[in-house]
């Protein structure tokens, strides 16, 4: 009887509405409940209806706003530079302009043997992973839970947020918050050296999150010099030829994380429990000095946030 009465009562209530993330073409961010249930979108293959409830994020093509255009053109002479600060926050800006971004980025690139790694190659899959991509560069892209992507044409209802109207033609990214979002990332000590960029998560954390990873895994930084080899925790003491086994105000070799490209570094280690650890995009990184050109092995993380937003496959 007991169970008879909630499924009923169950029926007759309003589902939850569901909470997101969105950014403007103008650059502004809205967040808070919508009464949205559903996206449809044209595809190659026909028309598609999709509950919101499946829904992680959704980034439209629509061609670049006069203010994102500004911030695409300045955005790439930043990654192409030398100041590692304007290029990590131009990075950042820049994956979450998301498509209207591909065309441009990829005519930047010239056939000059450069090696990796290099954070202007970087860039392209950050905002579309291969398992994405095709011919029609312009084609928007909506990301489901169980790993599914569509790409194609986005309606042009209105998205209601907190009561505010925010017309389709204005939205560039929508993220779907959810319960607990989990990924399992390799951090590697060569492209994901603090030195020279970090590994993003994808996932965009609020006040409310809970944050929890373990590391397994064994990194060298310095090749045949096993006083510089280590786990996530990074080294316990000095190595050859060094009389400090710390960098940035922590151990070397140590799997470090930060909230925003502009966020301060902070201890990450083999196991890590915060709450309240937002609001901000995570990132993961192995703690180094300038001489990071010796380094080998990675970081196999597993990763978990709760009450946070899955804006973007880890890359």
């Amino acid at each position: 009887m007991r169970f008879l009465f909630t499924a009923a009562l169950a029926a007759v209530l309003p589902a939850m509405a569901a909470t997101v993330s969105l950014l403007t073409t103008s650059g502004a961010a809205v967040e808070g409940e919508t009464s949205r249930k559903k996206i449809t979108v044209e595809t190659e293959q026909g028309r598609r209806e999709i509950p919101l409830s499946r829904v992680l994020s959704i980034h439209s093509g629509e061609p670049a706003s006069e203010h994102e255009r500004a911030r695409i053109e300045a955005g790439l002479i930043a990654v192409a530079g030398s100041d590692r600060a304007r290029r990590d926050l131009a990075v950042e800006e820049l994956t979450a302009i998301g498509i209207p971004v591909l065309t441009p980025l990829l005519k930047t690139y010239k056939d000059t043997d450069a090696r990796e790694p290099n954070p202007l190659y970087r860039l392209f899959p950050r905002i579309m992973p291969s398992h994405s991509d095709q011919i029609g560069r312009n084609l928007s892209l909506v990301r489901l839970a169980g790993g599914e992507t569509v790409r194609g044409k986005l309606d042009e209802q209105a998205w209601v947020v907190n009561g505010q109207s925010v017309p389709a033609a204005s939205m560039r990214r929508v993220a779907v918050r959810q319960k607990i979002v989990k990924r399992v990332a390799e951090v590697h000590s060569l492209h994901h050296s603090n030195q020279i960029e970090y590994f993003d998560t994808g996932i965009i954390l609020t006040a409310g999150s809970q944050v929890e990873s373990t590391a397994r895994g064994f990194v060298r930084l310095s090749w045949d010099t096993d006083d510089w080899a280590t786990g996530a925790d990074g080294l316990k003491k000095p190595a050859a030829n060094y009389k400090t086994n710390l960098v940035n105000g922590h151990p070397f070799g140590a799997l470090v994380g930060r909230l925003t490209a502009a966020g301060e570094m902070f201890f990450m280690g083999s196991r890590f429990r915060k709450a309240g650890a937002g609001p901000g995009r995570l990132y993961l990184s192995i703690n180094d000095n300038r001489h990071w050109q010796n380094n080998l092995g990675s970081y196999r993380v597993t990763l978990s946030a709760t009450e946070a937003y899955d804006a973007g496959d880890g890359q």
